[in-house]
């Protein structure tokens, strides 16, 4: 008598297929790639506060997460090999919040963490703020916490 096997289920399957996938990508790049892959877009803080931004929009609004400022606002073709159009292309911001239905952007949502706090970055904060001020896209800046309030920040985004 042929003894039976008890198929395992599928989310062991799919665990144990995404620790080995995990496996495999966490090895070292070969000397040809010098790049490696990330393990998430947003890290633990950005996470925890999409999760809560996520709660606070309109249910006619939706995220998107690290978008490109060139996404946000156009540069002039004529301006691309210049200093305006580099600056613009190595820039993105944490999140926008947009229209589901006509794609129209709502806000720019930055969240600053510590790091906010460098010269160099208070000159980035304040080069990527004067550009959305200038062709009128709302920015909302959160400061990193340990927590957020859903109604305060709906009354920041104003959405």
């Amino acid at each position: 008598m042929s003894r039976n096997r008890i198929p395992r289920s599928r989310t062991h399957l799919s665990r144990a297929r995404l620790r080995s996938r995990r496996h495999q990508h966490s090895r070292p790049a070969s000397n040809s790639c010098p790049y490696e892959r990330r393990e998430a877009l947003l890290s633990r803080g950005e996470l925890i506060f999409f999760r809560v931004l996520c709660r606070a929009i309109a249910p006619w609004h939706a995220i998107s997460i690290k978008t490109r400022l060139a996404d946000v606002v156009r540069c002039r073709p004529e301006l691309w090999d210049t200093s305006h159009g580099r600056r613009l292309s190595q820039k993105h911001v944490d999140f926008v919040v947009y229209d589901r239905f006509t794609a129209a952007i709502v806000a720019v949502v930055e969240l600053d963490d510590r790091s906010h706090n460098a010269p160099a970055r208070r000159d980035r904060d304040s080069f990527v703020d004067g550009i959305l001020r200038s062709v009128e896209v709302a920015i909302v800046r959160i400061r990193a916490a340990s927590s957020y309030n859903i109604e305060s920040l709906r009354r920041q985004l104003d959405v």
